[in-house]
């Protein structure tokens, strides 16, 4: 950084997030339970072609000007109006019926790279429409929500449960969401420039862990990636240098307000993380970088800080947690 001032960071009353549980967050949760168990199909014969009908075909699809199919996918199911690989093919099947074939052209811009080496070029598909069927969901029936749980006897018990789990899961994300909301206000109460190229340095830093993750992680090369996401290499890297600015200056505000609160860890802290370490150690439940007790206790510094930050910027909405200002640790 060329200039880093931390500026005014109690007493923002910044809005918490949400955990009310709607109902349509319910309904989604009931549609979700519902679309788990078998679905019922009928055979739609003479009936138009309706979004969420799903379809088998055969596809050929010709380069311009050619006459032998470079591209031939032989019984392929389609669900009508969903994105993917044939999603102009879908879209195309629109008020059509069993039987009928299609025939239209194309720019293909493909998400699968086994159709890559086509990207930009003209086709003309023809579509042969086999067979349509239309997906009925089952009756949320006393019989089905028991299947769901045993204990359960009818719908209301069972919106009930979703509720409550529903409320559990945004209260597991409230945390994250409050530490952004905190985040996004501090930002603006600080003074601060970014040295660029430092700035440029960590982004492309964070570009090459990425991509190392990606492959590792979810053994994905990054051009499949991209063309998934469909950005360029660019505007990744873009995003990694946003992503390096926010660490960067998450960073320089939490030590900052370490030493301005002079926030340390406790004698009783630091020898219940050293228990806790140790027991871990025994049963191998610690990855290898996890084994190193510093590191356990500057993490758990940094979170008894962000606890503090949370506690003074959300008095209105928790004014009960701002009686005292020492943090407990339990």
């Amino acid at each position: 950084m060329k200039q880093f001032e931390l500026g005014q960071y109690k007493g923002l009353n910044v809005k918490r997030f949400d955990t009310t549980v709607q109902e349509e967050e319910i309904q989604q949760a009931l549609d979700y339970i519902i679309g788990s168990f078998d679905e019922i199909e009928e055979e739609k014969r003479n009936e138009p072609i309706k979004t969420n009908d799903y379809v088998i075909v055969d596809i050929d699809g010709y380069e311009k000007d050619a006459t032998v199919p470079v591209i031939r996918n032989i019984d392929t199911k389609l669900i009508v109006g969903s994105e993917g690989v044939f999603r102009e093919v879908s879209a195309n099947l629109l008020g059509k019926k069993m039987g009928d074939t299609v025939t239209f052209e194309s720019v293909i811009q493909p998400d699968a790279l086994e159709f890559q080496r086509w990207w930009g070029s003209e086709f003309t598909f023809t579509v042969k429409i086999k067979s349509v069927f239309v997906v009925k969901k089952p009756e949320l029936t006393e019989e089905l929500i028991r299947k769901v749980e045993p204990d359960l006897k009818n719908l209301k018990d069972l919106k009930n449960m979703l509720a409550l789990k529903i409320t559990h899961e945004k209260e597991g994300k409230e945390r994250e969401a409050n530490i952004l909301l905190i985040f996004q206000a501090l930002v603006k109460q600080c003074k601060y420039e970014f040295d660029e190229e430092e700035l440029d340095s960590a982004a492309e830093d964070l570009y090459k862990k990425f991509t190392e993750e990606l492959k590792i992680v979810d053994d994905m090369e990054l051009m499949e990636y991209l063309i998934h996401r469909k950005i360029t290499a660019d505007q990744l890297l873009a995003e990694c240098k946003e992503e390096a600015s926010r660490r960067i200056l998450w960073e320089l505000m939490i030590n900052s307000v370490i030493e301005k609160e002079e926030i340390n860890l406790t004698p009783d802290e630091i020898k219940y993380l050293e228990k806790r370490i140790n027991e871990s150690r025994q049963n191998g439940q610690l990855p290898e970088e996890f084994m190193d007790i510093n590191f356990l206790l500057a993490s758990y510094l940094r979170k008894k800080t962000i606890d503090y930050l949370l506690k003074i910027n959300l008095a209105r909405v928790y004014p009960e947690l701002c009686v005292n200002s020492k943090i407990d640790v339990k």
